[in-house]
């Protein structure tokens, strides 16, 4: 037994409130104080820093560089020497990279990093856990030296699956489905007041599909299954909610353009990303995910919080979050059919009530903060358990 909190140096490549960030910034402050101490390291302080800050969550800041960039090479001893160090200034007793990018980092400075003296690990290398959060290629799990990794984590079964070519595949590569935190994700609004608020139509039945504006996220599949329902549906209104990725500007001024066009203009709503999203939940009657490739979903579990029932394209991880009753999955790269799945919803009230109840049902049982805490630092415990019978 310890007689102190272990402490988790928790990696993160980006400090931009996205998915990966919200997931991580809600573990940080969700875990046991008892039992783990949570301190953030990221490239830059930016808006995961503000929100560390606020929450007085410990954060430091070690610019590591892109492992795979060419430009960071002659960086690279320098990087890890500097992770090294701030993983034993803080007493670290592992690593977790929250993302793939800093493992190749984290596994090198762990080789210099001894555990702390009242560990089981003492003066051995502490070990380092690594969230997958992306379908991967197996190029991508060789190139970030996932296989130095004491333990992975994956967001789903289906992104799991990509490690199938490890033979030890049952015994390091878990899952645990992120969790979002039911107190930060609820209704405090009511749709009109929310709208008003968003300065978005106060009637008719608003559709919302927060998520980067590039092709990965389907923003031209939802325009066109929406621009079929235009004619015979004057109430209703699509709000996108997100920024373009770095290099997918273009499609981004595509979808821009179109929403413009007379047939949508005053129909189509596409505002920049905010990490205060509640709000957008809030005003809308329906969600919708339609990515064309998905590790898990995030979007989904937060509606589902707020009391929004989605729609989601059956691939990847959202297939694992949307079961029978609880949402509708339609095939990805078809607009007909998720045309035909939101008239479904919006015309039939109390299937749409049904559904955002056992939605809500589900998450709470199976993707809550609490759940998603409970069985990491379950891992937590677990990892550092096998490497001390290891030695």
């Amino acid at each position: 037994m310890f007689s102190r909190p272990r402490t988790v140096l928790l990696l993160t490549p980006s400090s931009r409130l996205l998915g990966a960030r919200r997931s991580l910034l809600a573990l940080a402050e969700s875990l046991d104080p008892t039992r783990w101490r949570p301190v953030v390291c990221g490239q830059s302080f930016g808006q995961l820093g503000e929100e560390c800050a606020t929450r007085e969550i410990p954060m430091r800041v070690i610019n590591l560089g892109w492992w795979r960039k060419g430009k960071y090479f002659l960086w690279r001893p320098f990087a890890i020497s500097r992770l090294a160090s701030l993983a034993r200034s803080v007493a670290a007793d592992l690593i977790h990279c929250n993302e793939i990018y800093p493992n190749p980092y984290a596994v090198r400075a762990v080789r210099n990093v001894p555990a702390p003296e009242d560990s089981p690990l003492a003066n051995h290398p502490i070990p380092v856990i690594t969230h997958v959060r992306l379908n991967l290629k197996p190029k991508m799990i060789r190139k970030y030296d996932l296989g130095s990794a004491d333990r992975v984590i994956t967001v789903s079964e289906s992104i799991r699956d990509e490690f199938e070519e490890w033979p030890d595949r049952n015994e390091r590569v878990s899952v645990v489905y992120n969790g979002v935190n039911l107190k930060e994700f609820q209704r405090s609004r009511s749709p009109q007041e929310a709208r008003k608020l968003l300065e978005l139509p106060e009637e008719g039945f608003i559709i919302c599909a927060p998520g980067q504006l590039g092709p990965r996220k389907g923003g031209d599949i939802i325009l066109d299954a929406f621009e079929q329902l235009v004619p015979g549906n004057p109430d209703i209104y699509l709000v996108l909610v997100g920024n373009p990725h770095k290099g997918q500007e273009k499609f981004a001024d595509m979808l821009r353009r179109r929403a413009g066009q007379p047939r949508l203009s005053g129909r189509v709503f596409i505002r920049p990303f905010t990490e205060i999203i509640v709000p957008y939940y809030e005003a809308a009657d329906l969600n919708l995910l339609i990515s064309r490739k998905e590790g898990f979903g995030r979007t989904l579990i937060e509606a589902a919080a707020v009391g929004v029932p989605s729609i989601g394209a059956s691939v990847g991880g959202i297939r694992e979050i949307i079961t029978p009753n609880t949402g509708i999955l339609v095939s990805p790269e078809n607009p007909q059919a998720l045309s035909e799945a939101i008239l479904r919803i919006k015309n039939n009230g109390a299937e749409r009530r049904q559904m955002t109840d056992l939605a809500f049902r589900h998450i709470a049982q199976h993707f809550s903060s609490h759940v998603h805490t409970e069985r990491i630092m379950g891992l937590y415990d677990e990892v550092l358990a096998q490497a001390a019978a290891d030695l």
